[in-house]
């Protein structure tokens, strides 16, 4: 192959890789706007509320569906409940993990406060032998958050 082939093959393949096309979300997409009441934590566990807030206002600022008080609608999450269960380990000469399992309820509302949507989430986050329950919120949390998300991005109000 000739020098002149060889570096006009390379400047296409530059140009192909170096293209600045991707997916990206369009924040304006969605016609549901949601504002944020903080939540409700009915179990033993400290923040979990505020890091369930956290991680909820993540997601759906992610997806541009945040927005101020006095939009109209309005999502209450509550912590229900929690559970863990051991995750054995195969093998003696490594520590056990556990699995936080939570529930959260969501309710979505309109502005006189009317129920318009409500599910209950559960997922999961894991911790270390010798932890904390409270080391596996956030991953739970996120998990739970990312899934409130997108069933109210594939609502139909």
């Amino acid at each position: 192959m000739s020098l002149i082939r060889l570096l006009i093959l390379s400047l296409f393949l530059f140009s192909i890789f170096g293209c600045g096309y991707s997916f990206v979300l369009d924040k304006g997409s969605y016609a549901i706007k949601v504002s944020l009441d903080p939540s409700h934590n009915q179990t033993v566990l400290r923040e979990a509320g505020m890091i369930l807030d956290s991680n909820l206002e993540t997601a759906l600022d992610s997806m541009g569906m945040l927005s101020s008080k006095g939009s109209e609608h309005t999502l209450q999450c509550t912590l229900v409940s929690t559970s863990k269960q051991i995750t054995t380990s195969s093998s003696l000469s490594s520590d056990d993990r556990y699995r936080l399992n939570i529930s959260v309820s969501a309710i979505l509302m309109d502005t006189q406060g009317k129920k318009v949507w409500s599910s209950t989430f559960t997922d999961d986050g894991t911790y270390s032998e010798g932890g904390q329950p409270e080391d596996a919120l956030d991953e739970a949390c996120l998990k739970v958050s990312n899934q409130i998300a997108r069933a109210i991005a594939s609502l139909s109000l």
